[in-house]
């Protein structure tokens, strides 16, 4: 049978085993495993299958990705994040739709922090949204702004899924995470603006703060957020400085968080075995899922199908213009309906080679494809960072309110998306100013 005949079949199975509700990394290894056995034979796939766990389970290339999960555990169990919200708060309230803007730039330096969408949008939901309601805020606004705001941890380094895209397209990730500060914060000033305009316009929609702080006071808070200043400028700075890897910096990180969580908080309120028990059961299921793309994508490797995919498009001379507006169109569904680790593993192997041969830089398409994941976090009907919001709101929002408030945010991110698209430079000016073209 043409190899290429089976790779088609093989993507076509993996949507149906998805759509069905078969876990995306039990389908990746199914599908993988068998169109193997199909090309090379039994004894060839079993033997894909039986070294594959392994050899990811024990590659040092993702040794980060688990210890920037526990880094966000100990960040979340410690209160940095009523302390970033608090700071903010205090310098941003008095604006137009104040609390709110503030929450959106708490939630961009927690993810510098955090690297987990899904649990910013969880722990400022807890923080701020009782707070936002309790000052007459509109709850659609309120629950639209967490939902939205908390997708920054998937852009503003370090961010575990810059780490994964990094390791299936064998990218640098100091390279990586320098590309997503300037983006990850025009996204925050582009929705710091709409949420200024929208209350200026109707003002009813977050009155205006009473209370106001003195100077000494807003100094006092800015110092108080320094954890999230010292640890991001430890860890970021001395892996862009050569002072350790990457993977010895998610450790620093990790360990130089707890210590701070343990010195504020205690050692039974920091809680130690349930993070340790959260970032077990998150990188389980992330690994699993990278285990399953690996086989699938050896499969799609053995069958062709993205080296024809890639010459077909070049022999038909298909514009990068056109090419990038199905891209858009492509992932905007998929982030209706999987969630953001899927997504890559699934595409990754298929396009990324049509991509390098049509000349776009591999940086600045992990930093458009980070960007697209990040739009499908709140995109209905899967949407997740919209159902952890809700779920943690205990029933002072709605499902319809949420996703009614996350729609003139969704409206910006593709504003700003089109930006990065026309405008690749803000993307790859900084990766390339601290390490060159």
């Amino acid at each position: 049978m043409d190899p290429t005949i089976v790779g088609t079949a093989g993507v076509a199975a993996l949507l149906v085993f998805i759509f069905s509700g078969l876990h995306i990394g039990l389908a990746l290894s199914l599908v993988g495993g068998l169109g193997m056995c199909l090309l090379m034979g039994v004894r060839g796939g079993l033997d894909i299958l039986g070294s594959s766990p392994f050899a990811v389970a024990a590659s040092y290339d993702l040794s980060p990705l688990p210890l920037f999960l526990l880094m966000g555990s100990f960040a979340l169990n410690g209160g940095i994040g009523g302390m970033v919200y608090e700071a903010m708060s205090k310098l941003l309230g008095r604006l137009h739709g104040g609390l709110a803007i503030a929450t959106t730039f708490a939630c961009a330096f927690f993810g510098m922090i955090c690297g987990s969408s899904l649990a910013t949008a969880g722990i400022f939901t807890k923080i701020a949204l009782p707070e936002m309601l309790k000052r007459g805020m509109d709850k659609r606004l309120s629950i639209g702004t967490i939902s939205s705001a908390g997708t920054f941890a998937t852009l503003i380094p370090p961010s575990g899924l810059m780490i994964i895209y990094c390791i299936l397209t064998e990218q640098s990730i100091g390279r990586m995470f320098m590309a997503g500060f300037v983006p990850g914060f025009i996204s925050a000033f582009a929705f710091s603006a709409l949420t200024y305009i929208r209350v200026k316009r109707k003002p009813a929609l977050a009155p205006l703060v009473k209370e106001g702080y003195k100077l000494s006071e807003k100094v006092r808070a800015v110092i108080s957020i320094w954890p999230i200043i010292f640890f991001a400028a430890l860890v970021l700075g001395g892996i862009f400085a050569g002072w350790f890897t990457a993977t010895e910096g998610a450790a620093v990180g990790a360990f130089g968080t707890l210590i701070f969580a343990v010195a504020k908080k205690g050692v039974r309120q920091t809680q130690i075995p349930s993070a340790l028990i959260d970032c077990m059961k998150a990188t389980g299921m992330i690994f699993l899922v990278i285990i399953g793309a690996i086989i699938f994508g050896r499969f799609l490797s053995v069958t062709q199908l993205p080296v024809n995919v890639a010459s077909f498009l070049g022999d038909a001379h298909i514009s990068r213009t056109v090419f990038l507006a199905s891209l858009v169109l492509l992932y905007f569904v998929l982030g209706m309906l999987l969630d953001s680790v899927a997504i890559l593993c699934i595409t990754i192997p298929v396009v990324f080679p049509v991509v390098t041969q049509l000349g776009f830089d591999p940086i600045w398409f992990g930093i458009f494809l980070i960007k697209m994941c990040e739009i499908g976090q709140i995109t209905p009907p899967v949407g997740m960072n919209v159902y952890v919001a809700v779920a943690a709101s205990e029933g002072l929002v709605s499902l319809e309110d949420a996703f009614k408030g996350i729609t003139p945010f969704l409206a910006c991110d593709l504003c700003v998306l089109f930006i990065l698209i026309v405008f690749p430079e803000l993307s790859l000016w900084l990766p390339n100013l601290v390490f060159g073209s």
